[in-house]
């Protein structure tokens, strides 16, 4: 009896499996593979700029040059190892990896273990890192020139008397620019003379607010639209209550004139702030800061007066910081818009109104 149909048989079934234990083998080696580079990149960042393995060196360089201190720069570098950020550099600019790490900061360090001093003071200078890096952002995107405005961008002008009127850009050209004529309180049109001087208030992309000082030229109508035609100008200068992003606020607030008396004589004089609790006053806040905020008030005080204020931006989280009014501006008969620039307030006050501004949860 012949058999060979039956060898013939085990021959190529021997040679099937032969080929599917390959296969499967080649699946193991891949999956094995594919999980030792996901260990690895898991484990922290391993690319710096342009592919190259990340440097802490380089990192350093890098945070020292847009102006972060040595421990705001330690601090980064913490970051990166706890969160496992995979991309390093992107928390030296405005991204958002820097503000979900940031953010991830905050949450964690209110379980730590320490003093509340040490632990508002490591708050601040997160918020600190974020600060300066919207800075170095906003300077890399800020307007240089009055001929960059665009159609329908809202303005503000003021006068020499410090009155503010807001307007609307309705033209620009390449000889001069024109926004709408403001109203005054009463609904009159307000114009200056050929060749008067104006001040022309911009909000920029971080918040502040930039200053450029422009020439009348003249009057004309814009799509019907009665405009004032101004000379273009380079930017001058910006305002300093506008160096921190603000964030628009509704409440009630309360606010006190500060004295400073003067006690002892000769070289023992020493100088303390004293606040005026019988002569308090209400005002409805505007917006906020870390370095300032604004508000109007039927009852306000001039412009250079110390002042101890209280408010709170979210029921229940009360701030109290001491200040000084920059400016002050009436808006009507019976009420004024004060600016005030924050002196001193205490880390713990500080740290909530960065909590409110930058809302990082």
């Amino acid at each position: 009896m012949m058999r060979i149909p039956l060898l013939q048989s085990s021959f190529y079934q021997n040679q099937t499996d032969w080929k599917t234990v390959a296969i499967l083998g080649g699946f193991i080696a891949a999956a094995i593979l594919a999980l030792i580079l996901y260990n690895r990149n898991s484990m922290g960042p391993t690319k710096g700029r342009s592919g190259k393995r990340f440097s802490t060196r380089i990192f350093r360089r890098e945070a020292t040059a847009i102006g972060l201190t040595k421990y705001q720069t330690r601090l980064l570098q913490s970051f990166i190892k706890m969160y496992q950020v995979r991309r390093p550099f992107n928390l030296l600019s405005n991204t958002r990896e820097l503000n979900i790490t940031l953010g991830k900061a905050l949450r964690d360090i209110e379980h730590m273990e320490d003093k509340e001093a040490v632990i508002e003071q490591r708050k601040l200078e997160i918020y600190r890192i974020k600060q300066r890096i919207d800075r170095i952002f906003a300077d890399t995107n800020r307007m240089a020139s009055t001929k960059q405005l665009r159609l329908g961008q809202n303005i503000t002008f003021q006068q020499e008397n410090s009155n503010r009127f807001t307007s609307v850009i309705t033209a620009n050209l390449k000889e001069f620019y024109c926004a709408q004529v403001p109203l005054n309180y009463g609904g009159e049109l307000v114009k200056w003379r050929k060749g008067s001087k104006i001040k022309l208030f911009i909000w920029g992309v971080d918040g502040e607010e930039m200053v450029f000082d422009s020439k009348v030229m003249g009057y004309t109508s814009v799509k019907h639209i009665n405009s004032v035609m101004l000379q273009h100008t380079n930017r001058v200068n910006r305002a300093i209550m506008r160096k921190y992003r603000r964030r628009p606020v509704k409440g009630q607030c309360s606010f006190y004139p500060v004295r400073i008396v003067e006690k002892g004589s000769g070289r023992k004089v020493t100088r303390q702030a004293m606040v005026v609790t019988n002569q308090g006053r209400f005002g409805s806040m505007i917006d906020v800061s870390a370095g300032g905020c604004a508000l109007t008030s039927h009852k306000p005080l001039p412009r250079g007066e110390l002042i101890k204020i209280s408010f709170e931006p979210q029921r229940g989280n009360q701030i109290v910081a001491f200040g000084k009014i920059v400016d002050n501006q009436m808006v009507s008969r019976s009420k004024t818009t004060l600016h005030v620039m924050f002196t001193r307030a205490s880390s713990k006050n500080m740290n909530k109104i960065n909590e409110y501004v930058y809302d990082f949860s």
